[in-house]
């Protein structure tokens, strides 16, 4: 968003124009369109890997229109960089999906509060958040039954519970993934961010005969 030396986008810069940025320096215009975040989080034990497959499944076949899915440890390898430059990116690759006119639904331990001081927080739009939960109980006995090398020792299943308890205060929008199976629980998630963007399912494709 640069075109020129100290010459860039600021936060308050767009505008009310939304397909529009202009260059506070220059007046330099371009292009701008930003999209909804969605983040489906919760504490670990919850379901956010087997949910986040059932969800790209259910995109693949059309029941999320105009949003792709990611789960969001796809780029942990630049956490290495730092956690902020981690969560960045991925703020700056919603802006570019943005520019094809999808919005970005994000399947990990990412909560609003990190990202709204990014350098790419002003290139995305609202950002939604909704949670996994179970009871506690449950959660505990998935994370003991874990294998050793995931650590899940005590000192970490005290950490997931109180992250639990963070979110059943904080977060409106919970999905239950007890009573629920990872491809229902994924069709509530799919349905709540249809909602929010106006958009209905798509119709499953009719078959088309042919050779067998």
């Amino acid at each position: 968003m640069e075109c020129g030396p100290e010459t860039a986008l600021r936060p308050g810069d767009t505008g009310a124009t939304r397909d529009v940025a202009r260059c506070p320096r220059c007046g330099w215009e371009r292009p701008f369109t930003r999209r909804p975040v969605f983040l489906l989080t919760g504490p670990s034990g919850t379901g956010k890997t087997t949910v986040t497959d059932a969800l790209t499944r259910l995109a693949d076949g059309g029941g999320l229109p105009g949003c792709a899915v990611f789960d969001v440890d796809l780029t942990l390898h630049v956490a290495a960089l730092g956690w902020d430059v981690w969560r960045n990116t991925w703020l700056q690759l919603a802006h570019g999906l943005a520019g094809n006119g999808l919005a970005t639904l994000l399947c990990g331990t990412i909560v609003p509060e990190q990202l709204a001081e990014l350098p790419a927080r002003m290139l995305v739009g609202p950002v939604h958040h909704a949670a996994l939960d179970c009871p506690d109980d449950v959660l505990v006995r998935r994370l003991r039954d874990r294998p050793a090398w995931r650590g899940s020792d005590d000192e970490f299943v005290a950490r997931q519970l109180g992250f639990a308890g963070w979110h059943r205060s904080q977060v409106g929008r919970r999905f239950d993934t007890h009573r629920s199976d990872p491809a229902t629980v994924a069709a509530g998630v799919a349905e709540w961010v249809r909602e929010v963007l106006g958009t209905p399912a798509r119709p499953a494709a009719e078959p088309t005969g042919g050779a067998r």
